[in-house]
């Protein structure tokens, strides 16, 4: 019994505590519907703000890609060579420019154009340049200034030497003329040879230009009625220099486009081949059974009479088959065409024999004639 007056109580602090929470959720639920009435009335009285449409709305997705940067091709490796060095050198300098974020300051510039320079003459002379650097006295200095200075000590370590006498002495020979070369490499190699003899004057340069370009184009230029370029405007000489080269070779495209298939010729040399073969030597003998091939079961009898015949027939003609006559005494024409080459040789066999005997009589006639004594001249005389 005494712990019923306990339980009473402890229910009535319980249903004051969710009378307490009912309360409080009422003045929440009040509050919230004070804000929704507030903000009708708001919506009332102003207009409705513009729904966005279905394209402009932005999702993750459809986020504008990333711009990404040109990423160079890495210089390849140096090995000392002076006809390579100019262009590793400008391989270098391409990377510099397109990715100047990635070097800090002057030195990684060098540092990393020597990193290439990993064999031959190059690797002995970084190697020199790292020494000097770590000499007591040079400690706390760098080897280059800059990337100039880099740029200038690489030049005279590692690029081909006293390039403006050369190219002063191949400007002032033919060997620089364009010949049977494309006039791109003519202009390209012009360019070059101007830069590395340090020729700055334009007439001297455009004078050099049209003396060694090819004849054709120099006196098309030349002897252009208008817009001919200034004798002191090399680029001009240049531009037109191309556009002239440019015209005769689609002219020369249009022309052989526009000519037909070459005709044929039909050759006209005598050729043993095309003699026609020589007719039999025999007559023909007719056949007098109804197969000539023989067959297992069906074989070709001798014909005795035929082998007979054949055997005492005379001898006839090699040119026309005929008996009774050889080929010299023919009486039928020659066609020449109808000879093998057996035949022509005996043919010319005997037409040089009877040139020699021709030769042979008048000489045996006069030697005949002194050795008859000359009673017996006159006595033949006096009888004719």
């Amino acid at each position: 019994m005494d712990d019923d007056p306990d339980r009473v109580t402890t229910l009535e602090q319980t249903v004051a505590k969710m009378q307490a929470r009912d309360i409080e959720n009422q003045n929440k639920f009040d509050l919230i519907l004070a804000a929704i009435a507030g903000l009708t009335n708001n919506n009332a009285t102003t207009p409705d703000p513009p729904v966005p449409k279905r394209q402009e709305v932005l999702t993750p997705s459809a986020e504008s890609p990333r711009t990404r940067t040109a990423r160079p091709a890495t210089p390849p490796d140096f090995d000392g060579d002076r006809a390579k060095g100019l262009a590793f050198l400008n391989a270098c300098q391409t990377y510099i420019r397109l990715c100047p974020k990635e070097f800090n300051d002057e030195q990684t510039k060098i540092v990393w154009a020597m990193s290439y320079m990993k064999s031959g003459r190059a690797q002995k002379w970084t190697a020199r340049v790292f020494r000097w650097e770590q000499l007591p006295e040079n400690s706390t200095s760098d080897r280059f200034l800059d990337w100039d200075d880099f740029r200038r000590e690489f030049k005279k370590e590692f690029t081909p030497a006293h390039v403006d006498s050369l190219a002063i002495n191949r400007l002032e020979s033919a060997a620089y003329y364009q010949k049977s070369r494309s006039l791109d490499d003519y202009v390209d190699e012009f360019q070059d040879l101007i830069a590395d003899a340090g020729y700055t004057d334009p007439k001297t340069i455009v004078v050099k230009f049209r003396r060694g370009l090819n004849s054709h184009i120099q006196n098309a230029v030349a002897t252009m009625a208008s817009g001919r370029p200034s004798d002191t405007n090399p680029e001009e000489w240049y531009s037109m220099a191309r556009i002239v080269d440019e015209n005769r070779a689609t002219n020369e495209a249009f022309q052989s486009a526009s000519r037909g298939p070459a005709p044929t010729v039909r050759s006209t040399t005598f050729s043993m081949a095309a003699i026609p073969p020589a007719r039999s030597l025999a007559p023909a003998i007719p056949q007098r059974h109804a197969h000539t091939v023989p067959t297992p079961g069906n074989p070709v009898p001798m014909d005795v009479d035929a082998i007979r015949k054949r055997s005492t027939l005379p001898p006839g003609c090699f040119r026309c088959g005929e008996p009774g006559h050889f080929s010299r005494n023919c009486p039928k024409p020659i066609d020449v065409r109808t000879l093998s080459v057996d035949e022509l040789q005996e043919i010319l066999e005997d037409k040089l024999a009877q040139l020699d005997v021709a030769q042979e009589e008048p000489a045996q006639l006069v030697q005949s004639a002194a050795d008859v004594p000359a009673y017996e001249q006159d006595f033949h005389a006096d009888n004719e």
